[in-house]
């Protein structure tokens, strides 16, 4: 079974949202250190880090459970602090 759709969601952080975009599209390997109980671990499987087009794989714990979901960075937009990534 797989789901289709937009995602968006609100987070409240103790970093700037400058600050947090940068470690998410930039260096995403820190979001593990960010957030331990959460993200295991993120892998880089094609790519270069922070690069359009790039394939990350993130490991996380979802109800108890560890789970696995790929990510295509699609789009990153420094100037307004955004992104647009696609999993699979």
């Amino acid at each position: 079974m797989s789901l289709t759709g937009k995602l968006e969601t609100d987070v409240e952080l103790k970093a700037s949202a400058e600050r947090f975009h940068e470690m998410l599209c930039s260096r995403p390997y820190h979001v593990s250190n960010a957030s331990p109980g959460k993200i295991l671990g993120v892998d880089l499987h094609e790519g270069e880090w922070g690069k359009e087009g790039s394939i990350i794989c993130w490991i996380y714990v979802h109800d108890g459970e560890t789970k696995i979901a790929k990510q295509r960075v699609e789009e990153i937009d420094s100037k307004n602090t955004s992104g647009h990534f696609r999993c699979y």
